[in-house]
């Protein structure tokens, strides 16, 4: 997979608009992307954040591809792309570019942290 760019839903729920404010930016970078296997309205549902703030979740479509692949282990990340703004709208959105981490990835970082 070379990414996927696309646009993130639900940024007007819960505390959404505030965190992207303030984390959507390139200066953060990227964000987390987290399965909700248990979320009511979707099964598929696959959260975008930064630690424990929700930023939104990748669209319907799309978490129906990649949720069997990160219930299968494959691990991915959001990079930061643009923040979505208007001066015509108070709401704001984000775009994001979708990629896969290999484990491999992580494990060489860590590897490396230990010296």
């Amino acid at each position: 997979m070379n990414g996927i760019i696309t646009r993130i839903t639900g940024v007007t729920f819960d505390d959404a608009q505030e965190n992207i404010r303030t984390f959507g930016c390139k200066d953060i970078g990227s964000f987390a992307l987290v399965r909700e296997p248990d979320n009511p309205h979707d099964s598929n549902a696959i959260r975008i954040a930064i630690g424990d703030k929700k930023l939104g979740y990748v669209p319907k479509a799309l978490a129906k591809k990649l949720a069997p692949e990160m219930d299968a282990g494959k691990d991915f990340i959001a990079l930061f792309v643009r923040r979505n703004e208007s001066p015509f709208h108070t709401i704001v959105g984000l775009t994001v570019k979708i990629i896969e981490i290999p484990c491999d990835a992580f494990i060489q970082e860590y590897e490396g942290m230990r010296g």
